[in-house]
């Protein structure tokens, strides 16, 4: 039994609160346990200079200060940088940048996730809130007809999953690691996957070994089930938010 009392393929308690703040185009509040991040997506005034078709979609994260004890630092450094790169690429797995056009040509938002509450996981929560805010945007640019057409391809989520070691016993997977699973974890593991059932990336670590590929299986098919969990919870608050 985990210290939460939790099964080993079952997430903790999760909420996504769409509209969470009134001035963005599109955002959401996730919950993930203690883990809070606020999501927002904007519309970027101009596309990329090198852009030459289609249009872009781009990710920053940061951690209040207050987020984690003790505090922490505004400067994303580098870890904050890898971060907003998985997210960014993340969301753009979701969608067709082909089809992100206007009337007036290739359109570009930003995807802001702020982490206000940290306890593992944030990274993944990023995603998964964000691909909400972002979809919630991409709705209001075509109802007020600055965005042509559908251009998501499918939703996408992210979980965390390892091998944890219960007392003397030896490690197993578990799914969605709070920050005191994960301190502590043998191997640590990332997974994006789209609604569509393709894998975006997997991020590794055998932090205190290695792990062997029925171990990786036994990961990825815990992060496959607490992914389609999310994309339900997605989906009930795009719902939400029409």
């Amino acid at each position: 039994m985990r210290a939460d009392g939790r099964r080993f393929d079952e997430l903790r308690s999760y909420s996504i609160s769409p509209g969470f703040i009134g001035q963005a185009l599109g955002s959401a509040l996730i919950t993930a346990g203690r883990t809070r991040v606020i999501c927002t997506a904007s519309l970027e005034p101009r596309a990329p200079s090198w852009l030459t078709s289609g249009g872009w979609v781009t990710a920053e994260y940061s951690m209040l200060p207050g987020a984690t004890s003790p505090r922490g630092r505004r400067d994303p450094g580098g870890r904050g940088k890898e971060i907003q790169r998985l997210v960014g690429r993340s969301l753009r797995a979701a969608i067709d940048l082909k089809r992100l056009v206007g009337p007036s040509g290739g359109l570009s938002l930003v995807c802001d996730c702020d982490v206000i509450e940290a306890d593992g996981g944030t990274r993944t929560a990023a995603i998964t809130g964000g691909f909400v805010a972002l979809a919630i945007a991409l709705r209001r640019l075509r109802t007020q007809g600055l965005l042509v057409g559908e251009a998501i391809l499918a939703p996408v989520a992210a979980v965390s999953v390892g091998m944890v070691a219960l007392d003397s016993a030896a490690p197993v997977a578990m799914l969605d690691l709070p920050y005191a699973e994960d301190s502590r974890a043998a191997v640590d593991l990332n997974v994006v996957q789209l609604g569509s059932g393709g894998l975006v990336e997997v991020q590794g670590t055998g932090e205190q070994g290695t792990f062997s590929r029925p171990e990786l299986a036994a990961m990825l098919d815990l992060a496959e089930i607490g992914c389609e969990a999310l994309f339900v919870l997605q989906q009930q608050a795009l719902a939400e938010a029409m």
